[in-house]
Parts: structure tokens; sequence; C-alpha cells
């Protein structure tokens, strides 16, 4: 069980480090639209929920004051 859940969260990080290569590719081409950057910026907020999810099973926690401070300031932004 601990190797499905393993690869399932490699996979997780992974699909998110590629929408984040896509999106700034896409963010630099004055010929994208405004939908479309939206339409990005939905499925980064999705990849980062993912993330965040992983690090919460794996019990991962920050323990800067720093990071904390924008830990809440994402989740605050993402329950929306």
């Amino acid at each position: 069980m601990d190797q499905i859940a393993d690869r399932t969260e490699a996979h997780i990080i992974s699909m998110a480090r590629n929408d984040a290569a896509y999106a700034l590719t896409m963010a630099e081409r004055p010929e994208v639209s405004r939908a479309e950057l939206c339409a990005l910026i939905g499925k980064l907020a999705g990849a980062v929920k993912d993330v965040a999810s992983v690090a919460e099973l794996r019990g991962e926690r920050l323990n800067a004051p720093v990071a904390r401070a924008l830990e809440e300031v994402l989740r605050a932004a993402l329950s929306r």
C-alpha cells in the first residue's frame, strides 16, 4: 500500500511541476488570451491544492514563521 501511495504522490507532484512549467511558458506568449490565462490559473490552483494535500498526508510541516504565514494565506485564497 505504501508503494502505491508513494507512486501516486510522486505523480501528483510531477504533474504540478509540468503544469507550472507550461503556465510560465504560456504567460510569456503575447498571443495568449486572458481567458486562457484564467484557465491556467485555475489549473495551477488545483495543482497547489493537490501538492498541499500530499504534504499534509506525509506529515510534513513548515516550521519557519514566514512559511507558516504564506501557507495560511494560500489556504485562505484556495478556500474561496
